[in-house]
C-alpha cells in the first residue's frame, strides 16, 4: 500500500511509466482505505499511474507475469517474503525472462532474520527504531496523525531502483533492492544510534531557546533562537532585553516563562512577521495551512490532477530549477481499477481472442 505507492509516485513523477498490478475486484487497499466520500491517498498516491488486474492465484499469472516482465525496466512488490518465490514469480524466476531487471522488495524487517515474517504498521516501526523513544513527551510516546516510516521507506526504495538501473547502464545486469520499514525508520536516528553505540551521552532535547510555544490566538510556534544572531532579534523583538546575556543552558525555567508570557500576548501571525524566522520563529502550521503559504505557491508546491480534478503536493525533487508543476509528470487522474488492463496485455503481445480468454478464466 503507502510504501509501494510514495515509491512509484515518485517514479511517475520522474517519467516512469507505472502499471499497478491489481487484485481483481478489490485493488489497492488504498481505494478504500478511509472510506470518505473523497479517497485522498489514493488520489495524491497513485496520480499518473496505469492499472492492470491480475490474480496471482490464477495458474495463468505467471506466463501473464512473465510476459509483462519481458518490456519492463523495474518490479516494485511488496509481499511478504518469500510469498512469490514460493509462487515461483519470485526475482529469481522472473529475471529469466529480462536480465537486466531491477526487483524492488519493500518489507517490514527485511526478508530474513528473527523478524522477517512478522507484520507491523508504522507506530511498529516507528516504535521498534527508536524514533517514537525520542518524539516522547512526559513520559508518553505519541500517536502521530500522519505515517512516517512508510514514505521515508518509499524514498528509500525509489533511491535504490535509480542506483541499480545506474549499475545496470554500466554493467547491463539487473539487481534485487532490499528496503524495509524498520531500517530505514532507523535511518532516521543515524547520528543518535550511533551515539548509543560508542559513546552514549546527551541527545538534542527541548530548551526554553528550542521549544514550542502557545499564542494567543490558542495557534503555536516553533522556537529555535539557538544561536546569537537569532536570539538577539528575539529578544528585542518580545521586548526582554534583560534576557540578551543570559547564556544558553542558565536559568532555563525562568526564561521559558518569560518567553511563553510573551508569545502568549499576541497571535501567531504576529510573530510570523516579527521576528520571524530571523529570530527562529516558526510556524506549527495545519496541512491546510501549506494550500495557501506564500513559499509554497511561489514554488508551484501544489498541482491538479487531470482537467479540472483535485489539488494535490506536487514533486518535492526539482531539477534544473523546475518548478513543482514542472516536475511533476505524473498530472493524469489515477486510473480505475483494471483501467489499463487490455491495452498492458496487448502491448506485450495478447490478442484480442487470447485477453477475452483471460477474463473469462478469472486470470485478469
Amino acid at each position: 500500500m503507502l510504501p509501494g505507492a510514495f515509491c512509484t509516485l515518485m517514479l511517475a513523477d520522474l517519467g516512469a511509466d507505472v502499471l499497478k498490478v491489481e487484485a481483481p475486484g478489490t485493488g489497492d487497499g488504498l481505494r478504500f482505505m478511509t472510506g470518505e466520500p473523497f479517497p485522498a491517498a489514493h488520489v495524491a498516491l497513485n496520480r499518473g499511474k496505469r492499472s492492470l488486474t491480475l490474480n496471482l492465484k490464477s495458474t495463468r499469472a505467471p506466463e501473464v507475469l512473465r510476459r509483462l516482465v519481458r518490456g519492463a525496466d523495474v518490479v516494485v512488490e511488496s509481499h511478504k517474503p518469500g510469498l512469490l518465490d514460493a509462487a515461483g514469480i519470485g526475482f529469481e524466476d522472473l529475471r529469466t525472462e529480462q536480465p537486466g531487471l531491477v526487483w524492488c522488495s519493500l518489507t517490514g524487517f527485511g526478508p530474513d532474520g528473527p523478524n522477517a515474517a512478522a507484520p507491523g504498521h508504522d507506530m511498529t516501526y516507528l516504535g521498534y527504531s527508536g524514533v517514537l523513544s525520542m518524539l516522547t513527551v512526559d513520559g508518553v510516546p505519541p500517536v502521530a496523525a500522519t505515517t512516517i516510516t512508510l514514505p521515508v521507506t518509499g524514498l528509500m526504495g525509489a533511491l535504490g531502483i535509480v542506483a541499480a538501473l545506474t549499475h545496470r547502464d554500466r554493467t547491463g545486469e539487473g539487481s534485487r533492492v532490499d528496503v524495509n520499514m524498520a531500517d530505514s525508520a532507523m535511518w532516521l536516528l543515524a547520528e543518535q544510534l550511533a551515539r548509543a553505540a560508542n559513546a552514549p551521552g546527551p541527545a538534542w532535547g527541548a530548551s526554553a531557546r528550542r521549544a514550542n510555544y502557545r499564542c494567543a490566538d490558542g495557534r503555536w510556534v516553533t522556537c529555535t533562537a539557538s544561536e546569537p544572531r537569532p536570539w538577539a532579534a528575539l529578544v528585542e523583538a518580545i521586548g526582554a532585553p534583560e534576557l540578551a546575556d543570559v547564556a544558553m543552558g542558565s536559568d532555563e525555567q525562568a526564561t521559558a516563562a518569560r518567553l511563553a508570557d510573551a508569545f502568549a500576548r499576541q497571535p501567531q501571525a504576529h510573530w510570523l512577521a516579527h521576528p520571524g524566522l530571523a529570530g527562529g520563529i516558526g510556524p506549527v502550521y495545519e496541512p491546510a495551512d501549506l494550500v495557501s503559504d506564500p513559499q509554497v505557491t511561489h514554488r508551484n508546491g501544489m498541482v491538479r490532477v487531470g482537467d479540472g480534478g483535485p489539488v494535490v503536493f506536487a514533486n518535492p525533487l526539482r531539477i534544473d530549477r523546475s518548478r513543482g508543476d514542472e516536475g511533476s509528470n505524473a498530472r493524469s487522474s489515477p486510473p480505475a481499477l483494471g483501467e489499463h488492463t487490455d491495452d498492458a496485455l496487448a502491448a506485450v503481445g495478447y490478442s484480442a481472442e487470447e485477453i477475452a480468454a483471460l477474463h473469462t478464466e478469472g486470470a485478469v
